[in-house]
């Protein structure tokens, strides 16, 4: 069966696209929701507990990923096709899962705005370092995507829309 990736930044939109895109009986799953599927790991791959904010010492030698063979089990369980929505700093390693990749897109104005809104409802928020580590990997990630073939989709319009972009684009697939 057919299974897209969604990914994009922090503050991009991918949870609210995925429960869009659920609300419309789309299969579409956050893989954030499932703890064998993504996880933090240590410098020496290891599956580690997180603190609730993360300075920059712990995040220096850790990282946020997912299971390959946790995800292939989740795709092959599918009975129609599937949006994972979601970004992982292992991600690259699964593109060869996915029948495409589309990328939301997102300035870096709306994402200091989305980031400072999800902060304001779910206090404390995140630390400065983890703001910081996410305002620095906006340009060099949304550079990146393209490269894997990921298709670009305006993430600033409304969920909505967003959710009807990535459907005309399953489409065309």
């Amino acid at each position: 069966m057919a299974a897209f990736l969604v990914t994009g930044n922090p503050g991009s939109g991918k949870f609210g696209a995925c429960r869009e895109l659920a609300r419309r009986g789309v299969p579409a799953i956050d893989p954030d929701d499932d703890p064998q599927l993504s996880y933090w790991e240590d410098a020496a791959g290891r599956r580690v507990c997180g603190p609730p904010s993360p300075d920059e010492e712990w995040l220096g030698p850790h990282r946020w990923v997912r299971s390959r063979g946790r995800m292939e089990e989740i795709l092959a369980g599918q009975d129609r096709a599937v949006l994972i929505c979601g970004i992982a700093r292992n991600q690259d390693d699964m593109l060869d899962l996915f029948d495409r990749v589309f990328l939301l897109h997102i300035d870096g104005a709306t994402q200091q705005a989305r980031l400072d809104c999800h902060d304001a409802l779910h206090p404390p928020g995140r630390s400065e370092a983890g703001r910081r580590e996410i305002r620095d990997g906006r340009a060099v990630f949304e550079a990146q995507m393209p490269r894997h073939g990921a298709l670009a989709t305006d993430a600033t319009t409304p969920t909505a829309v967003v959710a009807d972009q990535l459907l005309a684009l399953v489409a065309a697939t």
